[in-house]
């Protein structure tokens, strides 16, 4: 089958390529001109198709002659404007949606890549785990921007008979990125980011500020961890995942014809508590870390019990494993 992915050269995206070529697939691969990542999808089997998602006229190419699209393109919240996160994955969803209209009754599935992001607001989950019945009650622009795209895929589902599933992810970051202060996720792990973070809040408790006194005080060039308690001394649950559990998941919504109409959490298996992670870290690296006191620490679980028993959906690496390997890699 000939499969268009969308966001290719991502950390998604590039693993998903590989699974696909590796279960007899050819891919398209769609990539901006500029895009420094291109390498990862230049291989045999994959057909790239430079393109963006706010020019419809350049996506023509992209579907013409395909079977199934995994829709993985999108922005991530940091780093972006509103109205940059609206144009590329608002506006970018519809301009393909229109694209593919006329090939539909051709599309044996049209997969939208959404997230955990659609449940969040400041005053957390409305219970634990989360799974895909929970309301969407996000306040950001970017779980706006995944909302308005969801619902724009049901309505084309709707109106042609488009095959439509959607997965929704958390955190999922490679394994070098773990163990990298400038990473997306750095601002939870390493003083820097997580000193930008607490600063960043519209007002700082008592203890807060004293944490950030305290953190300012550390050579942000020294990598070195932070544990983050709340007033009680209770610390965080979490939630990250291997792109090869999704890269390895994502295929299951084409093959399985009961994932049409579905929404699936596509996910780690559990969840961990924070200090576990940075104490791991810690003792595999030999970095240091600093417990410090916030007004609230995050409870996030997001149960895959769907995905296990639809989709037959097992991922098989945890966060501890990858820590491992990114030291090995960097050993």
């Amino acid at each position: 089958m000939k499969i268009l992915v969308t966001g290719a050269t991502g950390r998604i995206g590039s693993c998903l390529v590989d699974v696909l070529l590796c279960r007899d697939h050819s891919v398209k691969a769609l990539v901006m001109p500029d895009d420094p990542m291109r390498a990862r999808v230049e291989k045999p089997g994959v057909e790239i198709v430079e393109g963006a998602l706010t020019e419809r006229d350049s996506l023509g190419p992209a579907v013409e002659d395909v079977e199934a699209v995994f829709h993985l393109g999108a922005h991530l919240p940091q780093g972006r404007t509103s109205d940059e996160i609206f144009e590329t994955n608002v506006v970018g969803t519809y301009n393909l949606l229109e694209t593919v209209l006329p090939y539909a009754d051709r599309i044996k599935r049209f997969v939208l890549a959404s997230t955990d992001n659609v449940y969040w607001n400041p005053n957390g989950a409305l219970y634990l785990p989360v799974d895909e019945e929970h309301p969407r009650i996000n306040d950001d622009p970017y779980g706006m921007s995944k909302i308005l795209c969801e619902d724009m895929c049901w309505n084309y589902m709707r109106r042609c008979g488009l095959p439509v599933t959607i997965p929704r992810f958390g955190v999922t970051q490679s394994c070098d990125e773990l163990l990298s202060p400038e990473a997306i996720w750095a601002g939870k792990l390493y003083v820097p980011g997580f000193l930008a973070s607490l600063k960043s809040k519209a007002r700082l408790t008592r203890e807060e500020k004293e944490t950030v006194e305290n953190l300012e005080d550390f050579d942000p060039r020294d990598p070195r961890l932070v544990i983050a308690y709340d007033s009680q001394g209770v610390v965080g649950t979490e939630m990250v995942n291997d792109p090869r559990n999704l890269a390895e998941g994502l295929p299951l919504l084409l093959e399985k014809e009961v994932a049409v109409g579905k929404v699936f959490h596509l996910m780690a298996a559990q969840p961990f508590a924070h200090d576990q992670l940075v104490k791991y870290i810690s003792k595999v690296t030999g970095w240091p870390y600093v417990e410090v006191t916030v007004s609230k620490v995050l409870h996030w679980e997001l149960s895959i019990a769907k995905a296990r028993g639809m989709l037959g959906y097992n991922p098989t690496r945890d966060v501890f494993q990858m820590v491992d390997e990114a030291w090995s890699q960097k050993a």
